[in-house]
């Protein structure tokens, strides 16, 4: 599985032919690809992607059901919308807005309840890493949704180490795999997807690919070029 997040990029013109572009790169119909367009675009690339397999999603939205809350956008309008899926607690929302695990169950269990599926973010600053406590911080991340008795079957786990998001910073292999071991022993499942989230690139997309218990990619700057997000794809086709 492999997911575009686009963050706050693209005007309209842009957008519908970035989702062209993905659309016509001709993947394996074995490849899940998702993009996450920015919320006002994402009706219309539903339409411009509905007859192939690409999934639309959004990038974050509330779990509360329809109200007083001006500027917010819910899991019920984002499905309509054309979403299949929904970005929870990336690390820009947990640093900015003060989202926590906790704070997203409801959330959580609201996107489920549309029959789309989250894309849960965890992982570690540099700071947290620096004083060995990075598998703790994901474990402290993961842990509200077992507690809570959230069915992670229906959930795809992405862990993102935050120094290395447009930092220059490159996580090894061996950081990788050990951080992804550590999410599976904490959600005890081997059929929920355990995406790769910091920075991928073109570049490094064959050495993340290849590191145990990587079920994919949630690519940020690179999926805003359809030749680099391409190459990304293939990447993990050849695994």
């Amino acid at each position: 599985m492999i997911i575009g997040n686009w963050k706050m990029n693209t005007l309209r013109a842009d957008a519908l032919a970035l989702a062209k572009a993905v659309m016509g790169m001709g993947c394996s119909s074995s490849t899940r690809i998702g993009i996450c367009p920015p919320a006002l675009w994402i009706d219309a690339i539903a339409e411009v992607v509905k007859h192939s397999s690409i999934l639309v999603g959004a990038q974050d939205c509330v779990g509360d059901k329809f109200g007083a809350q001006t500027g917010s956008i819910n899991a019920d309008m984002v499905r309509n919308a054309g979403c299949s899926m929904v970005i929870l607690g990336h690390s820009e929302r947990r640093a900015r807005f003060g989202e926590s695990s906790e704070k997203l169950l409801n959330t959580v269990v609201a996107v489920l309840g549309t029959g789309m599926f989250p894309v849960f973010c965890v992982g570690e600053t540099k700071k947290q890493r620096e004083s060995g406590k990075a598998s703790d911080v994901v474990v402290g991340q993961l842990k509200p949704l077992l507690t809570a008795g959230i069915d992670l079957g229906g959930i795809v786990i992405a862990y993102e180490p935050v120094w290395a998001i447009g930092t220059g910073l490159s996580a090894t292999r061996k950081d990788i795999e050990e951080m992804h071991a550590t999410v599976r022993e904490v959600i005890n499942r081997d059929d929920t997807p355990v995406l790769y989230g910091g920075s991928v690139s073109p570049e490094s997309a064959d050495d993340v690919f290849n590191a145990r218990g990587v079920s994919g990619a949630l690519v940020g700057g690179a999926s805003l070029n359809a030749d680099k997000f391409a190459a990304i794809v293939a990447a993990w086709e050849r695994k």
